[in-house]
């Protein structure tokens, strides 16, 4: 199937990294099937220290769905750069938000804070609601915020740029240990809302939405 955004000849080049959603999946599964959430998040959450507390929260900060930063910022950047796949963008964060909404009602996971004893982890809130969001765990809708943006400004804009496609993986990654870190996620939340993100990006850019663009603006 050609891709819409990058013309490929015969598959989409944005499906070259599909090796990597593999290795997470199966990273995925086997902590799910190994039963180490728990053990794996104490670990990871011990090592907070290693960054200052506001390198965690401006991560948490940035990527809090709630305050609408990361969409609109994809918003604006499509409509300067690559207004053709507004469109595209506009239902990909609208899937996103219906999605994560969904599971979370669904799944009704407690968060690290009402499972372990009190005081046995790092916990960090600066302005999230604790007792609102308390089952609300899986999956987590920052990383899978974070995932959205990244995986789509890749998409568009790095298919065949490897080192800011590294640096797009980063800030992912760096947003799912910032949940961890600060007590909010277990390993398997934000594992998991990365590869939901990534699937979610490959679905809304694999359809062709860009006869729903004004054809002056087509070019862009």
């Amino acid at each position: 199937m050609a891709c819409p955004l990058h013309k490929c000849e015969t598959k989409c080049c944005c499906l070259k990294d599909s090796w990597l959603f593999l290795i997470f999946l199966a990273l995925a599964i086997g902590i799910w099937l190994s039963g180490k959430n728990h053990e794996l998040f104490l670990a990871i959450n011990s090592h907070h220290d290693l960054l200052p507390d506001m390198f965690w929260a401006s991560f948490n900060l940035l990527s809090y769905s709630k305050f609408f930063i990361l969409p609109v910022l994809l918003i604006l950047i499509t409509v300067v750069k690559k207004r053709s796949a507004l469109p595209n963008v506009l239902l990909l964060i609208i899937l996103y938000y219906l999605v994560f909404a969904a599971l979370k009602k669904l799944v009704g996971e407690a968060r690290p804070y009402i499972v372990l004893p009190e005081n046995s982890f790092f916990w960090l809130n600066y302005f999230e609601d604790a007792v609102k969001s308390a089952y609300k765990s899986f999956p987590s809708g920052h990383t899978g915020n974070m995932a959205v943006f990244a995986f789509a400004i890749s998409t568009m804009f790095f298919a065949n740029k490897r080192g800011l496609q590294f640096l797009m993986l980063f800030l992912v990654a760096a947003t799912a240990f910032a949940r961890i870190c600060t007590g909010w996620h277990w390993p398997l939340d934000v594992i998991s809302s990365g590869l939901i993100g990534y699937v979610l990006v490959k679905i809304c850019f694999a359809i062709n939405l860009s006869r729903w663009c004004p054809k002056k603006n087509a070019s862009k």
